[in-house]
């Protein structure tokens, strides 16, 4: 017979078991945390997934990359990085790495560009007729690149419309600035003449042309004597003082006096004056060519070698015209009339220039006076021939 205290050391596990079960439970209820308060991604969390690494770029093609580096030559340089990564596809981050490595000490080779130089080089010229042909040969020969020529052409103008608004600028301050015994241009000429056997002859030409261009006042000044001896007599005695100063109006149009005196005794007459006003118009006016007519009322008055002095009123025309032939050679033509009711009088000169070397030109001259009543004996028309030496100042 079992004794009390064995078995009821045998029951008691068993009747401790659902106690200790219930008290387990219990524990582990309480050690769970609140469903309210629970981080739905620590609670879900993102499953990780883990990356194979990029294979690591074989050591002849790193070798090969940095041989490239090393010379230097941005071409090579180019080539073996297109290579490598044609070959390595997977190691196109080490490659990239290795270039950016590499470009952050050497700057890239700007490729050849000829179209480019030679555009630049006739803009550096700064004559607008080269830059604009080369601009369109440029564009011609690649289209691709018009309209970054485009942009640079009209960069190019728009800076030599700048610099030739300051240039005409200053220029204006300096003429308003002049005072009125400056500013002056001239030439001067020389020539003479001898002969001797059946015509015994000596002659002398000289002469002054002055010019002053002004802000608002043009003035010319002309003076001019011959003077010649054939076989004892005197043949040619001629000369000449002109001023005409000229108002501006416009770019083109301008109002003139005139002030003349001559003195020619083979002609028949110990003075001439002749007064004139009136307006002007510069037809022509290039760089190479120039024409101006004007006109206007005048007043002459004559003092004859044999008779008596006459005056009259009559109206004046006259050309002013150039020509730049070529560097070294112009023509010019200075043409009057003076239209009166009882003689018309016609000046010309015609001179064709040759320049020699720096200041100094050769000139044949060519001038009729004509007058269609002149004084008994004299003719009409009286011409002179003249080859001088000019010196311009």
């Amino acid at each position: 017979m079992t004794s009390l205290p064995r078995l009821a050391a045998l029951c008691l596990p068993l009747a401790l078991a659902p106690s200790l079960a219930h008290a387990m439970q219990d524990l582990d209820t309480s050690s769970q945390p609140n469903p309210a308060l629970v981080d739905p991604v620590l609670a879900s969390p993102i499953p990780t997934v883990l990356m194979e690494p990029d294979p690591p770029l074989p050591d002849a093609v790193r070798a090969m990359i940095n041989a490239a580096f090393a010379s230097g030559e941005d071409d090579d340089v180019e080539a073996v990085i297109k290579l490598a990564r044609m070959t390595n596809p997977g190691s196109l981050n080490e490659i990239g790495a290795m270039l950016a490595y590499y470009r952050s000490a050497h700057d890239p080779v700007a490729p050849p560009d000829p179209v480019g130089e030679m555009l630049a080089a006739a803009i550096a010229s700064g004559k607008d007729g080269d830059v604009e042909a080369v601009a369109k040969l440029a564009k011609a020969a690649s289209p691709e690149q018009a309209a970054e020529i485009d942009a640079r052409v009209v960069a190019y103008r728009a800076e030599r419309q700048r610099l030739r608004e300051e240039e005409a600028a200053a220029a204006r301050a300096k003429l308003a600035a002049a005072k009125i015994w400056q500013n002056w241009k001239g030439e001067g000429q020389v020539g003479a003449s001898l002969a001797t056997g059946n015509t015994n002859s000596k002659g002398l030409s000289a002469g002054l042309a002055l010019a002053r261009k002004g802000l608002d006042w043009n003035h010319k000044f002309r003076a001019q004597a011959d003077y010649q001896r054939t076989n004892g007599r005197t043949s040619v005695e001629r000369f000449l003082v002109e001023l005409e100063p000229q108002y501006k109006i416009s770019d083109r149009a301008f109002a003139y006096g005139l002030g003349r005196w001559e003195q020619d005794r083979i002609l028949g007459y110990e003075e001439r004056w002749n007064a004139s006003g009136g307006f002007g118009y510069k037809v022509v006016d290039e760089k190479n060519i120039a024409l101006s007519l004007k006109g206007g009322p005048a007043w002459r008055f004559t003092d004859f070698t044999r008779g008596p002095s006459d005056s009259e009123l009559t109206g004046l025309a006259g050309l002013d015209f150039g020509w730049q032939l070529s560097p070294t050679l112009r023509l010019t033509q200075v043409a009057s009339t003076s239209l009166g009711e009882k003689n018309t009088t016609t000046s010309s000169l015609t001179a064709l220039n040759a320049k020699l070397t720096g200041a100094l030109s050769a000139r044949v001259a060519y001038s009729a006076e004509i007058d269609t009543n002149p004084p008994p004996g004299i003719e009409k028309v009286d011409t002179l021939t003249r080859f001088t030496l000019v010196y311009g100042f």
